[in-house]
Parts: structure tokens; C-alpha cells; sequence
């Protein structure tokens, strides 16, 4: 399995185990997940997910799973089960195969499937302390699913409630009034003062961007409003460290704070930004990522390939 891991690192290994005539790689690795009783599962989660990460071979991966006993609904069972395994193994690495195929269209379809119940079987792994890896992987995967336009109602009406979900790891401890507390979600109101906030910040980047995703539309914006979600975002902002998070937060608050005349269309994703300005956005974007990072390069490559 070791072995496996290192031939499937790189992508011309993983492609060249997807295109073995004798086996197909990935049923033989699901099946070594499936078992509770083999030792080394997370070692085939390890193969799994290097398998699935090259774009170039993710439907194939995607495929084969879709083909077998097990599917995507029967991975994320499998994730979701605490001490599935009966020799040990955690299946952290299980998590990622997840994000990978939340990347496809068929993969975010399936997920979404109001009868799989896949999304309500990830999300309290969104708060997972025992495993970055897993609670990242897990935010990724929901991240991707909020690019689905048509399926915001769902998300956010009351068989998900998506929003106070994703917003919950930027709360912290904060102090409102009876009357702040009463006017949001239940699952944000009156935390304790032991909440601590999502430490990462890769991972509060990827909330504030699924949350701007739903902010797409007017209804998601009139649902976030609803909510009051600006309470929360507001404390954030004035604990927020990272000047990409930081950027975020303020372009998702104007949204909210923003009336619907003053924005002036019903969906943001049909407005068409001219070249020019898009350069222009990018620029400004640099500047003020740059302002106060001592790592330049590195973050003005991040936002390039964005």
C-alpha cells in the first residue's frame, strides 16, 4: 500500500495505474476501505485520494466508483462513521477523496441528492477538532457544493440551513444583547465563552467564500439579512488577521448591508465585467493583499491563478 502511495504521488503514476488492463486500482482500493477489518485503510485512503486528485483522472476514478457496490453515498457512510475501522485505522484520508469529487459536476450532483443525505452526514464534521485535515476536506467538499446556483434554495431552506452552518466556525465568544441574540439563527445564539474561532485560515477563507456564493442571488442575500448574519461577520472582521479573509468579510458585509436597489440586479453571476475592469479588480486586489504580508510573491501567484 506504501508502495501504491508513492507510485500515485505523482500524476503520470496515478494515470498509469488507472490505465492497468488486469485490475481496476480503484475498486481493489475501495474494497480494502470497505473492509472494518483490514489494518491498513488509511494507507488506501492515502491511494484513493492521489488517485482522484489529477483532473485528468478524477471522472475516471469517479467512474469506476460509480460503477461498483459501494458509490460516493457509501464513502461518505463510511467517513462519517467513527471507529468504522476495527483495527485502528481513522480514514482521515478518506476526507479528501470527498473534496476531489465534489470537484466533477456529477460528483456535486450526487451529493446533493435530497435522498443520500450526504450533505447533513458531512456538515458536523465542519467543527471537527480532532483532525484539521478531515475538517478542511469536509468545508472544501460543502465549499464547491455552494457553486451550485440551482440548488441554493435547498441549501438554505430548513432540510439544510446551510448559512448559520458555514458561519458558525467564524463566531467567537462574542457579547449581544437579548435582543442580537433573539434576532439570529438558534444554532449562533448565546455561544459560550469558550467558542473559539476556526484557527485556519485557509479554512475561513473558503467559509467566507461559499457564504459570498449564496449571496449570488436576491433571495440569498434577503435570507442572510433575514438572519443577521452581519452581527457575526462584524466581530469577525475586527479579529480577523489574515488580509485575505479580511477582504472577504468586507465584500460579503457590503452585499448585505447594501439594499436591493442600491445593487441593482437579482443575480450577480449574469453581470458581465469588461476585461479592463476585471484587470483593474485584480490589481486592486494585489495592492491591498500585499499591504501588509511580507510574503508578496506568494500571495500575489495565489490571487493570479484565482
Amino acid at each position: 500500500m506504501r508502495t501504491l502511495i508513492n507510485l500515485s504521488a505523482e500524476d503520470s503514476g496515478a494515470s498509469a495505474l488507472l490505465e492497468l488492463k488486469d485490475v481496476d486500482i480503484t475498486a481493489e482500493v475501495i474494497k480494502c476501505i470497505q473492509d472494518k477489518e483490514y489494518p491498513h485503510a488509511d494507507y488506501a485512503c492515502g491511494v484513493l485520494a492521489n488517485l482522484s486528485k489529477p483532473k485528468q483522472c478524477c471522472q475516471k476514478v469517479f467512474e469506476s466508483l460509480d460503477r461498483g457496490p459501494v458509490k460516493l453515498e457509501g464513502l461518505v457512510y463510511i467517513l462519517c462513521q467513527m471507529n468504522y475501522n476495527t483495527k485502528g485505522a481513522k480514514l482521515h484520508l478518506l476526507a479528501p477523496c470527498i473534496t476531489n469529487f465534489s470537484q466533477l459536476a456529477d460528483g456535486r450532483r450526487q451529493m446533493m441528492d435530497r435522498n443520500s443525505l450526504m450533505i447533513q452526514r458531512l456538515i458536523p464534521f465542519m467543527e471537527y477538532k480532532e483532525s484539521k485535515g478531515r475538517r478542511f476536506s469536509i468545508i472544501a467538499a460543502i465549499h464547491n457544493c455552494c457553486f451550485e446556483k440551482e440548488n441554493h434554495s435547498w441549501l438554505m431552506g430548513e432540510d439544510i440551513d446551510i448559512v448559520p452552518r458555514l458561519v458558525l466556525p467564524l463566531a467567537g465568544p462574542d457579547v449581544y444583547t437579548v435582543e442580537e441574540n433573539d434576532s439570529l439563527p438558534v444554532d449562533l445564539q448565546y455561544l459560550g465563552d469558550d467558542k473559539e474561532r476556526e484557527p485556519d485560515p485557509e479554512i475561513r477563507k473558503l467559509l467566507l467564500e461559499a457564504l459570498m456564493q449564496m449571496c449570488i442571488t436576491r433571495n440569498g442575500r434577503e435570507k442572510m439579512r433575514s438572519q443577521n448574519i452581519y452581527l457575526i461577520l462584524k466581530e469577525h472582521h475586527t479579529w480577523e488577521t489574515d488580509r485575505r479573509c479580511i477582504m472577504l468579510n468586507e465584500d460579503l458585509v457590503n452585499l448585505i448591508i447594501r439594499t436591493e436597489e442600491e445593487i441593482g440586479v437579482e443575480d450577480l453571476s449574469t453581470v458581465e465585467v469588461s476585461s479592463d475592469l476585471s484587470r483593474k479588480f485584480l490589481e486592486s486586489d494585489r495592492e491591498y493583499l500585499a499591504g501588509d504580508l511580507s510574503d508578496i510573491k506568494e500571495i500575489t501567484e495565489d490571487v493570479a491563478k484565482d
